[in-house]
């Protein structure tokens, strides 16, 4: 019977003494200046940029689309779609704030122009009204 330390692995028949299959290391084994296969994705190789997880921008597009429904003011829905695709193009945990900022930037800009003339043409006919009678 032959013992073997578990550093080490079993000998296979066929193979010389001294053998070790390649990429082996005994345990607690560290070369200076390699990482082991574990760590690779924590090397200098990893040059990819991190993933946001920030929903700021998203999240402020929503708002501001909301607010332009709200408050018909063309400024809002324009500065909520803004925010909106920047976030859509670079949050993507905020994804569907984004989406929902777009759509109610977009309802908000046609209701501003939709809201404004009603109201300017509403004035205006009470003022006639007003003034002549009718």
């Amino acid at each position: 019977m032959t013992y073997t330390p578990p550093e080490q692995p079993a000998q296979q028949p066929g193979q010389p003494a001294g053998y070790q299959p390649a990429g082996y290391q005994p345990a607690g084994y560290q070369s200076a200046g390699y990482q082991s296969a574990q760590g690779a994705d924590q090397g200098y190789g990893n040059y990819a940029a991190a993933a946001s997880t920030s929903k700021k921008l998203s999240m402020w597009g929503l708002i501001l689309g909301i607010s332009s429904i709200i408050i018909p003011i063309w400024i809002n829905a324009i500065a909520g779609a803004v925010l909106s695709g920047i976030g859509l193009a670079k949050e993507p945990q905020g994804k569907t704030m984004a989406i929902w900022g777009l759509v109610t930037s977009v309802l908000g800009f046609i209701w501003a122009f939709i809201f404004w003339p009603l109201i300017i043409t509403v004035i205006f006919a009470a003022a006639v009204s007003a003034e002549y009678g009718y």
